[in-house]
This record gives C-alpha cells, structure tokens and sequence, in this order.
C-alpha cells in the first residue's frame, strides 16, 4: 500500500443497487479506494445486487431507490414522467441521502449516477465525485440522435423528429431539473440548468475511453478520463469450459440486467447445431431447456474467460458490456434497447468494432450473416486489440481511486495527480474479491 499523507478518510458511495453495472463499477472503485489508499469505505444503496458488496466485506446502509422495474419502464418509454411522480422521487431521494449522510458522516461522497446527490452533497457540504459516462455530460462531443422506436418518430415522422431531437432533449433536460428547485431552494442552491448538471461532481470521472466517448475542446479539468471500469468477478468456470475446442469459431450470448432475453432462444434457434460454438450466461434472466450439444449455457460465468476465447460477442450494448469485450480485444454486435445503449452502439459502429442490429427489424438470417462477417473480417478483431491495449494501459479501477484520493488531499478540482501513470505502477495490484451477480 502507498502511503498516505493523512489519515484515512471514510468514504460514502452511492449507486443504484438495481442495475449490475452500477453496482460493479462502483464496487470496483470501492475496493481500490480500500486497497490502495487504506480509506474505509461505505456504500449506500439497495437493490438485488448489493449482496455483491456486503459478500466482499463492506458495510452497506440502504437508501432510497426507485425499483428497477419502473426505473426501466420510465427508460423504455424516452418520454418524461409526470412531474408530480419526479419531485415526489426528487424529495425521497434526497431526504434519504442526507438521513445517511448525517449517519456516517463522511469524509467525501462517491456517486455513481445517483443524480440527487448534486444536491445532497452540496447541501450537505461534504466533496462530492460523481462516476458518469462523458455521453451522460453535456461535454459529450457527439450529437445525440433519435432512438429508434422514439414516440416523436411516430407522432411527427421520422425526418422531423431527427431534427428536433436535439431540442427535445435539451427541454428534457430542464424538465428532470425542475425536480430539484424546490429542494434547492430550501437548501440555499441555485437551480439546476438542467439535468446533465445533476450528474456533476466537484470532479467528474469518465470512466471511458475518449476515442469512444469523446468530450468537446475545452472541457474543464474537473471532468477526468479515468478508463473503463471492469468487474473482475470472482467465480469458478462452468463444466463444460473445459470441452469447448480451440480453434473452432465460438459466439458469446449476454445480455445483462436491461436486455431483451429473446435472444436467448434466438442463440440457440439460429446457430444451434451449426459449425459454431454457442456460449451464454442467462444472468438467471431465462431458462433454456435441452439445448443442442454445441450449445453451452450457465447462469453466471467469469464473462472476461468466456470472451477470451469468443470471436464476438452478441449483447444488448450495455457499456460494461461493451467494454469487457473490448478489454478482451472481441468485437461486439449490439441490440440495444435503452437510450445510452444505442449511444453506445453508434460508437462501436463509428470506430469498426462491431455492429449495431434492430431490436425491432431482427431477422435470424440477418444476426447469421452478420456474426460471420464479423468473424471472418479481421479488420473488426485488430481494432479491437488496439482499444484493448489502451484500456489495459488505462487501468481505471486504480486511476478512479487515485484521483479521489489525490482530491480530498487538496480540495481543488482543477489540480491532477501530477504523475499519475507512475504512481499507478506503484500501487498493489487488484485481486478478485466478489461473489456471483
């Protein structure tokens, strides 16, 4: 362990204890921060994944969370929610935060896209680093554009609603604020401008790579690339790993906590009994019975062993998806079925990683033809090595950690770690220490 200049600092972290990547990624920074720097760290969420960080250890203290079930119907429908529904979320939220704040009083609050803590935090007056993708800022350099599927492309025809997107999202965007005005007013805050304000923290951490997630000229430097922020599960390889034949071409199945499990059976419709072979991890999301004998299904698996040995994965175009496969130098065919994962998707289609499909075009032949494109195609596979080389060179997990640290050393969000890719060789490396999702 390095060492400190003081004391170790208790650390709060918030994240949405409902969705895997959240709670992953948090947990990741989670056990660097304790790791690395010796800082005694708290999480603050609920959810059927918090089992993962109170398995490795932390303590956990619940918190107000939306259930994931209406999170994702709100999601699926791109449209806002009643306002009443919001302020009321707004309110619970946080009320809820500050009730834990004032309980563990800490040193310094983490957040991974729990956006009343813009407010909680500040309220609060204790330093607050937000953990958001660049897309989820309004530094994000790309233009966001209609999801497929959108109401407005129904309701105005899709050429129009192309072009009025950008405005309806920046009108969504005060919409979500207004939220919060009531609340910050009683607090002495400003209002929020909008709603990418409420993902802010005093620093910012991407955890991406910015020739994926670009940000604009200028951005300030409260806002850091810090790398993808990758789950290394702690978990056994199912049984038959070890029967799958090398050399012989092999899809990986996976769709998360938010994909459309359809898929599944489509994996096993389309390329059961075939020349390839067939790997899919169900996140207990389905069941598959008797599958065909090129066909090998577990609930949970390490999903970095599973790529290593895939020639592409098929996923819903989650990021922690899309990013695990490119830290194995594996290209991605998304079929995403929420917002950002359609952001994510333009990306790898952008920089020739992969393929984007239509959740609601889907044809059999048409995943079939694509898998052996990519498959064939090496161009897809040596653009992937080359991002993969980064994100191992980035090593997000103990950069996050170090820039939290080195920011509650000297409060000042426009000061870096000076030389922080040296002092990241000096840190212990990181050992899985989780349980299954």
């Amino acid at each position: 362990m390095v060492k400190v200049r003081n004391a170790k600092k208790t650390i709060a972290v918030f994240c949405d204890g409902g969705f895997l990547a959240h709670v992953t990624r948090s947990f990741e920074v989670g056990r660097a921060l304790r790791h690395c720097f010796g800082h005694r760290v708290i999480f603050c969420c609920e959810g059927p994944y918090t089992h993962i960080l109170r398995d490795a250890g932390f303590d956990v203290v619940p918190a107000f969370t939306v259930d994931r079930d209406i999170t994702m119907n709100v999601a699926r429908k791109g449209t806002p929610p009643s306002l009443s529904w919001w302020k009321d979320v707004c309110e619970k939220s946080v009320a809820s935060d500050l009730q834990v704040l004032e309980q563990i009083k800490p040193d310094a609050v983490v957040s991974d896209m729990r956006w009343s803590m813009s407010t909680s935090a500040r309220a609060y007056g204790v330093p607050y680093v937000a953990i958001a993708n660049a897309c989820w800022t309004d530094k994000f350099a790309e233009v966001i554009q209609l999801p497929e599927g959108h109401i407005t492309g129904k309701i105005f025809g899709k050429w129009l609603a192309r072009a009025a997107f950008p405005m309806l999202t920046q009108l969504m965007q005060l919409y979500g604020g207004m939220g919060y005005t009531a609340i910050r007013k009683r607090h002495g805050l400003a209002p929020l401008r909008s709603m990418w304000e409420a993902v802010e923290g005093d620093i910012t951490l991407m955890p991406d790579l910015p020739e994926f997630m670009p940000v604009v000229r200028g951005t300030a430097p409260s806002f850091r690339y810090i790398g993808p922020l990758l789950w290394d599960a702690n978990m056994g390889l199912p049984s038959w790993f070890s029967k799958l034949q090398p050399g012989r071409p092999t899809i990986y199945f996976t769709m998360g906590s938010t994909g459309d499990t359809k898929f599944f059976e489509e994996a096993v419709r389309v390329f059961g009994n075939t020349d390839f072979q067939v790997l899919i991890t169900t996140g207990g999301l389905a069941e598959i019975a008797n599958p065909p004998p090129n066909v090998f299904i577990a609930k949970y698996a390490p999903g970095d062993a599973l790529m290593a040995v895939s020639d592409v994965v098929v996923s819903h175009g989650g990021n922690g998806t899309v990013y695990q496969a490119l830290s194995c130098g594996v290209p991605v065919i998304g079929f995403p079925t929420m917002f950002d994962q359609e952001i994510n998707m333009r990306q790898v289609v952008a920089l020739g990683i992969g393929m984007q499909m239509s959740n609601r075009d889907y044809s059999g032949p048409a995943l079939d033809r694509a898998v052996r494109t990519i498959v064939n195609e090496t161009r897809y596979r040596d653009r992937c090595r080359q991002l993969a080389a980064r994100i191992s060179r980035m090593d997000g997990r103990r950069r996050a950690a170090l820039h939290i640290h080195d920011f509650l050393e000297h409060k000042n969000p426009k000061e870096h770690p000076v030389t922080a890719t040296a002092i990241l060789q000096l840190l212990p490396p990181l050992k899985p220490e989780s349980a299954v999702a």
